[in-house]
């Protein structure tokens, strides 16, 4: 951020020097093929501690070294939609499903080789997500994420921001799954409200609660 210096008087008299911050101008945009390498690093720092994230990924070392390649993926399905925004910096960005959810098919340059176990979570997770969809036509935001470094300076809401507009001129509403109640309560502070609530499990291996919230055209 920057700051400038201002001077103030205090009631004894003395002149003192305040800090006044300013937060840069933030600037939205669409994401290229070009971003997914720093928008994959943005996602994996964002996501490090996310319970669905270590549900599906658990060893530390592995998430380290992997971490990258599991976000360019669902980067490159949002960016197939055009509906992939970021940062001018690529330090926050969020992907979104098109109404209608379309199915995308893409050729991954560099696929993942997953163990069984984790594809048995994967559907799990994809079908208890799809039991709790809205059955009507929404904005689905999948990935909202923003560098450690670079949270709690509004980039999260600016990203939003720009798809509420989109959504809300054509009269529709916003969705998404969470899994922390830290995250219930920011995006309640954005329009969001509780939908229904579940859990995700397979045997031997109970997983995350999750949320999911609706936010309606305005």
């Amino acid at each position: 951020s920057t700051c400038r210096r201002t001077r103030r008087a205090d009631p004894t008299g003395r002149r003192g020097i305040r800090l006044r911050y300013r937060r840069p101008v933030v600037t939205i945009r669409a994401a290229t093929e070009r971003d997914i390498p720093v928008l994959a690093r943005t996602y994996a720092r964002a996501f490090a501690d996310d319970p669905v994230m270590r549900w599906l990924v658990p060893d530390d070392d592995e998430y380290a070294a992997s971490g990258e390649r599991l976000f360019a993926g669902p980067a490159r399905r949002f960016l197939a939609q055009e509906a992939l925004w970021c940062t001018d910096d690529g330090v926050a960005v969020a992907g979104w499903n098109l109404p209608g959810r379309p199915e995308i098919e893409l050729d991954q340059p560099d696929p993942i080789e997953h163990p069984e176990w984790r594809i048995e979570r994967f559907v799990a997770l994809s079908a208890r997500m799809a039991e709790h969809a809205p059955p009507d036509e929404h904005w689905h935001l999948n990935i909202l994420g923003t560098h450690p470094d670079w949270q709690r300076q509004g980039l999260g809401a600016a990203l939003m921001a720009h798809t509420f507009a989109i959504a809300d001129a054509a009269g529709l509403p916003c969705y998404l799954e969470t899994e922390t109640p830290e995250n219930v309560a920011y995006y309640r502070r954005h329009g969001f409200e509780v939908r229904s609530e579940w859990d995700v499990s397979v045997p031997g291996a109970p997983g995350p609660h999750m949320w999911g919230m609706l936010r309606p055209a305005v």
